[in-house]
């Protein structure tokens, strides 16, 4: 499976931006990846790339985001806003039919290994 990642799940040798360039700056390549993105991979899955989210996953509107544009709504009719943390995931989701999944989160989550076990 081709699966897409939001940008507060880290990758090995990817940096994460959290949706900030300031914190992207700041820290460096990850060594390892996240539990859940390790066990995706374990079980043959290919990681495509990281999908956009608003800073630090606040759930802000899209019209709120800071350091990046929100993705464009793949719907395109201007009537359906976009909004939330996972906002890239959705749209990669549902923009390319190459892309079997993607990863988001929710703030009630502590860690993206529970994920897995919800």
């Amino acid at each position: 499976m081709r699966i897409a990642i939001k940008d507060n799940i880290d990758l090995k040798g990817v940096r994460t931006s959290a949706g900030s360039r300031t914190y992207q700056a700041l820290y460096p390549e990850k060594e390892r990846s996240a539990a859940c993105v390790e066990k995706l991979l374990e079980a043959g899955a290919v990681i495509v790339g990281k999908t956009k989210t608003v800073q630090f996953a606040s759930g802000e509107n899209a019209r709120d985001w800071i350091d990046y544009s929100a993705p464009f709504n793949p719907r395109g009719d201007g009537y359906q806003g976009h909004s939330g943390s996972s906002t890239g995931s959705a749209t990669a989701a549902s923009a390319y039919d190459w892309i079997d999944a993607t990863l988001g989160t929710d703030s009630k989550l502590t860690s993206c290994s529970n994920l897995l076990s919800s």
